[in-house]
């Protein structure tokens, strides 16, 4: 690497701070995923399973407990389907987090002039596999909520 020119330094350390910065957001959205996570956890899970026995406790319909007991056990698989989606969003937030703290601290090796090699690809690697679980997770969740809908309607009817 050849001498940098002061505005080439400048533009450097600039990088390397939006990189910093950057970062420190990755932070803030993985708290974020993971109270989202865990107050949907419990909407889903409460309101499903309270509209279900609402439902059924209201009909004049013969309930069929087993039907009944299936249709909570697809509606729970649904809701830890939907906290594994925030948990994997957590997860690959905090990798990209990873990744960028890598970046910053080339851009940073690079406004120093120093030799140094930084590689962020493994951290990128990682996020975009736990995106693939959280997107499969949402898919699970939503199939789930489906069987658990139909068994529920079996159920009272």
């Amino acid at each position: 690497m050849g001498a940098l020119t002061p505005e080439q330094k400048e533009v450097a350390r600039a990088e390397g701070q939006r990189w910093w910065d950057s970062a420190h957001d990755r932070l803030r959205f993985s708290v974020e995923y993971a109270q989202a996570g865990i107050k949907a956890l419990f909407l889903a899970n409460g309101g499903g399973i309270l509209a279900l026995l609402t439902f059924a406790g209201n009909t004049g319909a013969v309930v069929e407990p087993r039907a009944l007991f299936w249709s909570f056990v697809w509606f729970g698989i649904g809701c830890f389907s939907a906290l594994a989606i925030y948990i994997a969003g957590y997860v690959s937030q905090g990798l990209v987090m990873q990744a960028e703290f890598v970046e910053s601290r080339r851009a940073i090796s690079d406004s120093l002039e120093l030799e140094q090699s930084f590689d962020a690809t493994p951290f990128e690697t990682k996020s975009e596999i736990a995106e693939r679980v959280g997107l499969s997770c949402a898919f699970i969740s939503l199939g789930m909520f489906l069987l658990g809908a139909l068994v529920g309607l079996d159920s009272v009817t």
